[in-house]
């Protein structure tokens, strides 16, 4: 007689705690907790079922991207608009 055992893997991430409590309240008004939510997209992403999200296709971060690539950035005013497009993000 053959047995299997199966094995399950925990994950860790680290996330500030804002996120996470917006998380978990969107989450919840889907029905779903942020465990089931990331066991899910584990198994879509383990069935190549996944479409990453493209940050980085912004027209303003390609523009920064041609910016930096052709030494026309300044590294303390780039802080500052990265921080300003970090929070038009966490807007929407």
């Amino acid at each position: 007689m053959s047995t299997s055992v199966i094995k399950n893997k925990t994950v860790y991430t680290r996330v500030i705690v804002d996120i996470s409590e917006r998380a978990k309240n969107n989450l919840a008004k889907q029905g779903l907790t942020v465990s089931e939510y990331i066991y899910l997209s584990l198994v879509k992403a383990a069935n190549n079922e996944v479409r990453l999200v493209r940050f980085l296709d912004s027209p303003e971060a390609m523009k920064t991207k041609k910016e930096v690539e052709t030494d026309q950035v300044n590294v303390i005013d780039s802080l500052d608009s990265f921080d300003t497009w970090v929070d038009k993000i966490d807007a929407n």
